[in-house]
């Protein structure tokens, strides 16, 4: 029986418990997790993501053009009128939108400044989805200083740390391990060998845990399987 990438629920739901083993759940679906196969696309979604900003963008580009429109419609008016102080008010309030607008402006490339370089550090260390997670946190370590993307310590204070120092930091922290490449708590590294015991629980293994689990200590895939199924 030939195995499809991505099943939905009820599809994975009808397989052997065997072959249920070799897919992890992704969101409402199940993805086969196999060698040589990406884990996860999310070119999809970043795709997506883009074009909501970019309808935003226009929207809002619309948006000002109408407002602009009705406001210079409303200052000939005024004019026609002679009446100077709604002109006065007119030209401080545009003026206040500039501003505005300049300030929104340096703090959207500054956040752009920020996610390129928290994307830079997660994707040194990790991959996919957990790149993606781990970002979220390396962000927040980090802060635009005199036009630069300084790092942070826990309370967001300044410190003299570069990209690469925090880059180890993450890498080196048990509080990240499973989310970093290569680490064993997140499935990445190597399974454990004959003799190993294993520290999660049966229902806390992945599909592929389990298959590697299986494959490289059978007897302790034995026991955490009857464990599990001496709860039920």
């Amino acid at each position: 029986m030939t195995l499809k990438y991505q099943l939905t629920a009820e599809e994975f739901a009808q397989l052997e418990e065997a072959k249920q083993a070799l897919y992890v759940q992704q969101g409402e679906v199940y993805l086969l997790q196999v060698d040589g196969i990406p884990q996860e696309d999310v070119s999809g979604l970043k795709r997506q993501r883009d074009e909501l900003l970019a309808e935003k963008k226009a929207e809002q580009e619309r948006r000002r053009a109408a407002e602009e429109q009705a406001q210079r419609e409303a200052d000939e008016r005024a004019r026609a009128e002679g009446n100077y102080q709604q002109l006065f008010e007119s030209s401080q309030a545009e003026l206040d939108r500039e501003r505005s607008s300049l300030v929104e402006l340096r703090r959207s490339i500054e956040q752009r400044d920020i996610n390129l370089a928290a994307t830079r550090v997660s994707t040194a260390i990790a991959d996919g989805s957990n790149a993606e997670i781990l970002t979220e946190f390396i962000v927040r370590r980090l802060k635009v200083a005199e036009g630069q993307v300084r790092i942070t310590d826990e309370s967001g204070n300044l410190t003299v740390s570069t990209l690469a120092d925090l880059e180890k930091e993450f890498e080196t922290s048990p509080r990240y391990a499973s989310l970093v490449r290569g680490s064993q708590a997140g499935g990445g590294g190597a399974a454990p060998k004959s003799g190993d015991r294993v520290a999660k629980k049966w229902e806390e293994l992945r599909g592929m845990e389990r298959v590697e689990l299986r494959k490289n200590n059978p007897a302790e895939y034995e026991r955490l399987k009857k464990a599990h199924e001496a709860t039920k």
